[in-house]
């Protein structure tokens, strides 16, 4: 595990901080070592995909970054992907998600989660 000492790889809107942070309670997660794990992989329209999920706590090789409120383990796989990525929370009439801006996405797909 390293931590990330420049710029954060990913940053969280705060209200994407707090919904995170309130889904991390509601399934029962200690705050003080899990987090949003971030991770990339091949498939999706665009041909990669972002791969969100709740971790207990960060992997060895993950970048961890814990500016913000909640932690945010990146695998260091994606970090070229992902650096300078923002994510904040959403609402539209199809309900409520996450919205990703990845300045290193060339195209993405309509759902947002897919890109190239």
């Amino acid at each position: 595990m390293s931590e990330q000492s420049s710029k954060p790889v990913i940053t969280l809107s705060n209200r994407a901080d707090d919904r995170i942070a309130s889904i991390l309670d509601d399934e029962g997660y200690d705050p003080s070592t899990a987090g949003l794990r971030v991770a990339v992989e091949r498939g999706g329209c665009a041909g990669l995909s972002y791969r969100f999920g709740l971790a207990a706590s960060p992997a060895e090789d993950d970048v961890v970054d814990n500016r913000h409120g909640v932690r945010v383990f990146v695998d260091p796989a994606a970090v070229a992907y992902v650096e300078g990525t923002d994510i904040d929370v959403t609402q539209s009439a199809h309900g409520k998600g996450f919205k990703v801006e990845n300045p290193n996405a060339e195209e993405q797909c309509g759902c947002g989660l897919s890109f190239r």
